[in-house]
């Protein structure tokens, strides 16, 4: 309630100039990807997707930290459901494509069912230890060969043809580098899309409100352990749907996808872009591939040098480098305000 005569206070214009420059940014990256195939070489179609997949990877991790503030370890294992889910699919169950990637996301969803019940019941360094735990049986159990009765004699699962989209009355086959590049970007829009909504909708506000004080969260009315809950399944099935799409792209998966190595990496590209956002993932993925991809063309130790690299961004963009451009937005709005006459 604000006082007699004082105005309420409103968007200040670094908000402003920062929101529309945000959207200039979207704009200009859809049109971006829009056309690339049309200026660059199927290879680099192929490794521009990747970058969108492990971003949407990266994501994952970004929504189960950055609005639920858990630490998660266990992203892996729901990313190697997602690979998994759509291999097995279409091999053993006759899914096209679209009902391969629906069973990868239900798949991650109901193994996330089980091991979200058990680890958002602990907070803090206990949570994360849980998820190193699973992570670490689920590897474990998959490499004893006791899971052999799914998947065959082996421990790589490849797709032995080529996949097609149905669309309507025709179909698009992935032998065209295009055709798997539109899907991805497609279907990487569509979860971002939907995860954007779910963020900003009373949901989302609730779990901003239970990470940034819980005890308040509970004490009006917030069932704190099932919305947690429900945000560690949520963002299991975002990374089963970026398993899925990545052996599209592959068309193989591997046991090692499972291991919690890769959550590390997905938690080093959500943090260097900024856990903050859902865009910040992105950022921080295509800032992490183009590195070690060009770095290792000049450097043998090339590892040694992106390390450096990081260093530097932790230090200097603490929130990561999309806060970091939205804190120089803001502050141009508010220069530019303030020159005026």
């Amino acid at each position: 309630m604000t006082a007699p005569g004082v105005a309420p206070a409103g968007p200040t214009p670094g908000a402003f100039f920062a929101a529309g420059a945000a959207g200039w940014g979207f704009g200009g990256l859809a049109a971006a990807l829009a056309l690339l195939p049309l200026v660059v070489p199927d290879y680099q179609q192929v490794f521009v997707a990747e970058i969108l997949v492990w971003g949407l990877f990266a994501m994952s991790f970004a929504i189960v930290f950055g609005f639920g503030g858990m630490l998660s370890f266990s992203q892996a294992v729901f990313f190697g459901m997602g690979c998994y889910g759509f291999n097995l699919g279409t091999l053993y169950f006759g899914f096209n494509t679209w009902g391969a990637v629906a069973s990868a996301v239900l798949a991650a969803a109901l193994l996330a069912l089980p091991v979200g019940y058990i680890a958002t019941r602990v907070r803090h360094h206990h949570f994360l230890i849980v998820t190193v735990i699973i992570s670490v049986l689920v590897t474990t159990v998959l490499e004893s060969g006791h899971w052999r009765w799914i998947a065959g004699p082996y421990v790589t699962v490849s797709l032995t043809f080529v996949p097609e989209v149905p669309l309507g009355f025709t179909r698009f086959s992935f032998i065209d580098e295009w055709v798997a590049y539109y899907f991805t970007v497609v279907m990487v829009a569509a979860a971002f899309f939907l995860a954007w909504r779910i963020v900003h909708s009373p949901f989302g506000r609730a779990m901003l409100a239970i990470k940034d004080n819980e005890m308040r969260a509970q004490m009006i009315g917030l069932n704190v352990n099932k919305l947690r809950w429900m945000l560690f399944v949520l963002a299991a099935g975002i990374a089963g749907h970026a398993g899925a799409l990545y052996a599209l792209l592959a068309r193989y998966t591997n046991l090692e996808f499972f291991h919690w190595i890769y959550s590390g990496k997905a938690i080093v590209m959500a943090m260097i872009g900024g856990v903050g956002s859902l865009v910040g993932p992105f950022i921080g993925t295509a800032f992490y591939m183009l590195s070690t991809e060009y770095l290792s063309r000049y450097f043998q130790q090339f590892i040694i040098v992106f390390g450096f690299i990081l260093l530097l961004v932790v230090r200097y963009a603490p929130d990561g480098i999309w806060g970091m451009v939205l804190r120089g937005a803001r502050g141009l709005g508010r220069h530019g305000q303030a020159s005026k006459p």
